[in-house]
């Protein structure tokens, strides 16, 4: 298909290239000596078709060039990707260890205190609910750091295969491999990183929204601070309104942070899904050809 575009254009150019010839002679040359001007025999414009047509096309060793390249320019979209993964695994560890803090404040109050009255929704009249919900979150966060952990390794098993290929002549075979695996597995386990992670998202708004409504409570009375004191004798940092404030502004600005990342790492994938996915094309050019 593509020779046979060549080829009509091959002769449009030609066939413009003759008429403005003949065109310009009749202008230049003298009525008499009309007769004289050079006009190509059907043979002649036989051979100038099959001359065309014989010029180098889009071969498929190109193709697969070109293939390779784009595959290349996919993996180096990974590579950043990538790099965001280190800044979740950060936010995961901050969590786990903010977490317990959370937990031992919350269950502190509940055995000094009726604290139930003031829980909020989802949590509202059982403080047993906020140590569900923690174990939730800790869960998660393993669940998160298993998918990140799959998606590192496939992605540099994918970027290294891709390194070793030939640029110039890449095997066909070992490139559709290659693409497939990328296809398949690469985006499945970025498809999985990026869903846990937004997991982690939704349950850290919800960390926030407990630990506002019960700094909202705590700055109506001291009831409920004066019954934690008596609990927390040996953890003097949980001793007063601060923890929970600062605790709260912590987790805003940490959540703010962890989001943007996450929107960065979607964006990106949907760059890599694109590409990867739209590598089809070259095989279908190539097959074309055959």
């Amino acid at each position: 298909m593509i020779c046979r575009c060549l080829v009509c254009l091959c002769l449009c150019v030609y066939s413009l290239n003759f008429a403005n010839t003949v065109a310009a002679a009749e202008t230049a040359v003298p009525v008499a000596d009309k007769a004289a001007v050079c006009v190509p025999s059907p043979n002649e414009l036989l051979i100038k078709l099959q001359q065309c047509e014989a010029r180098p096309c889009l071969s498929r060793g190109v193709l697969q060039q070109r293939k390779l390249a784009k595959f290349h320019q996919a993996m180096d979209t990974v590579r950043t990707q990538r790099a965001l993964i280190a800044d979740f695994e950060r936010y995961a560890a901050w969590m786990n260890n903010n977490l317990a803090a959370y937990n031992r404040y919350i269950q502190a109050g509940s055995a000094a205190a009726a604290v139930t009255k003031f829980l909020p929704i989802p949590y509202a009249g059982q403080a047993a609910l906020f140590s569900k919900f923690m174990a939730q979150f800790s869960q998660s966060l393993g669940s998160t750091s298993k998918a990140l952990d799959l998606y590192l390794k496939t992605s540099q098993q994918i970027i290294t295969q891709a390194s070793q290929l030939d640029g110039t002549t890449p095997d066909p075979k070992a490139l559709a491999e290659l693409h497939a695996t990328a296809e398949g597995t690469l985006l499945t386990s970025m498809g999985e990183a990026s869903r846990q992670l937004k997991g982690i998202a939704e349950l850290s708004s919800g960390a926030q929204a407990f630990l506002v409504g019960l700094n909202s409570y705590l700055t109506t009375g001291d009831e409920y601070l004066n019954k934690v004191k008596g609990v927390f004798k040996k953890e003097p940092a949980h001793h007063d309104k601060g923890f929970l404030t600062e605790s709260t502004s912590a987790l805003k600005s940490q959540t703010e942070q962890f989001n943007t990342k996450l929107k960065n790492f979607e964006l990106l994938g949907v760059t890599i899904s694109t590409t990867i996915k739209s590598l089809g094309v070259y095989d279908e050019l190539a097959a074309e050809l055959h």
